[in-house]
């Protein structure tokens, strides 16, 4: 089974990614912020993370860089209130996030990136 991580801080949005990743036979975890996580957490290896990236106290690329380092997984989807062209096209460039996509979102282009 598939593993997922979801971070974000909108429990409304959290428990709709949740829902849908397990309605996809992924293997789900879900978290507000990135200090919910354990020691365990950052040791499975992930098929794939969707995190918010606007967080208290860490720059948006800041924290995408940060998940690139501390977290093991294969794919990045961001789902973000994050509306500057500037920082969207910098995360992009990285070429290790596989959608950028603004809230609110289409959650059918979500579920053809996770299939």
């Amino acid at each position: 089974m598939k593993k997922a991580l979801i971070i974000q801080e909108d429990i409304v949005l959290l428990n709709i990614l949740e829902r849908l990743m397990t309605l996809n036979s992924y293997d789900c975890r879900a978290v507000r912020t990135i200090a919910d996580l354990d020691i365990e957490d950052q040791s499975l290896n992930y098929d794939l993370i969707i995190s918010e990236i606007l967080f208290e106290g860490i720059a948006p690329l800041d924290f995408v860089f940060q998940i690139q380092e501390i977290i093991t997984h294969k794919e990045f989807i961001i789902l973000s209130n994050m509306g500057q062209p500037k920082v969207r096209r910098e995360i992009m460039e990285s070429n290790k996030v596989k959608g950028f996509f603004s809230v609110p979102f289409d959650l059918d282009h979500i579920q053809k990136l996770i299939l």
